[in-house]
Parts: structure tokens; C-alpha cells; sequence
């Protein structure tokens, strides 16, 4: 009868001698008191193991399965860092992009009110122009010598030497 549990128990060790687990000393106590409690002959009060040995192809399959999760884990690290990498890549260039979004509008900006200013400095030149010819226009209208008098105001006294004979004298009116 307890060669069935200790194979039973036997049997449960090689489970776990496939996945090996941190935990595996208390997996194996509690495997050998569920299997033995039922039986009334036996009374389990407690149970320790000590210095379990593994053979050197178990040891070196567990080193190979920890190396190979440990390596797993690196690749996830270093994809969630080309993740972390590309996410502040695509933020410095959209930053960048805004930038060069905000100058070009900066520019249109200064270019639109540039020209708008131009705009006004034409028109506003050219009502002051229009008053000028329309106050010299009246000035002509209620008084026509003023032209004979801008004409001595500019004269600088000198005739010129050379006429053509049978023309009038410029800007002098003998009368």
C-alpha cells in the first residue's frame, strides 16, 4: 500500500521534474500530504525535504530555459525602448514641423499686413494728391494769375540765350 502512494508521489515528482518551479519544495510537500492523508494508517505531521539533487541535464535545461527567458525579456525591454524612442521622434518632429508651421505663418503674417500697410500708405497718398489738385483747381478757378505767379516765383531771372526768332519770350509776358 505505501509503495502505491510513494509512486503516486513518484509520479507527481515527475511532473514537476518537467517545469521546475521556485516553489517546487512546498509543491512537493503538499502533493505528499494530499496523497497520504486519506490513508488511516498513516499519520503525516510534517514533511521536509532536504538536499534534492538534480542531475546535470536537468540543471543545464533550467539554466537553458531561464537564459531563454531572461533573453525574451531583454527583446521586450528593447522593443518597449525603440517604442519609447520612435514615440519621442515622432513628438520632436511634429514640435519641429509646428515650429516651422508657426514661422511660415509669421511670415505670411508680416507679408499680408506689410502690404496691407503699403496698401493704405497709396491710398491715403493718393486722397492727399486728389485734395491738393482739387484746392489748386479751386485756387485757378476764383484766381487765374496764380499760374502767372507760381511761373515768377520759380523764375531765376535769367533769359535764355538763344531764341528763335518770331517766338515768345518764356515765362515773361510783354504787354
Amino acid at each position: 500500500m505505501l509503495t502505491g502512494h510513494i509512486e503516486m508521489v513518484s509520479g507527481f515528482w515527475q511532473r514537476w521534474d518537467e517545469t521546475f518551479d521556485l516553489a517546487l519544495n512546498a509543491a512537493i510537500k503538499d502533493a505528499i500530504t494530499a496523497t497520504l492523508k486519506d490513508d488511516p494508517m498513516i499519520i503525516i505531521e510534517s514533511v521536509q525535504l532536504e538536499n534534492i539533487e538534480f542531475s546535470a541535464n536537468y540543471l543545464h535545461s533550467i539554466e537553458q530555459r531561464m537564459l531563454a527567458e531572461v533573453e525574451v525579456q531583454k527583446l521586450q525591454q528593447n522593443a518597449e525602448r525603440e517604442k519609447v524612442q520612435a514615440q519621442i521622434t515622432v513628438t520632436q518632429a511634429t514640435a519641429k514641423a509646428n515650429a516651422v508651421r508657426a514661422e511660415a505663418q509669421a511670415a505670411a503674417d508680416a507679408l499680408r499686413l506689410n502690404g496691407e500697410a503699403r496698401a493704405t500708405n497709396i491710398r491715403i497718398t493718393g486722397e492727399a494728391e486728389a485734395a491738393a489738385i482739387e484746392a489748386r483747381a479751386k485756387a485757378l478757378g476764383s484766381n487765374p494769375n496764380l499760374v502767372t505767379l507760381v511761373q515768377a516765383e520759380r523764375w531765376n531771372g535769367v533769359l535764355p540765350t538763344t531764341m528763335v526768332p518770331g517766338s515768345a519770350v518764356p515765362f515773361v509776358s510783354v504787354k
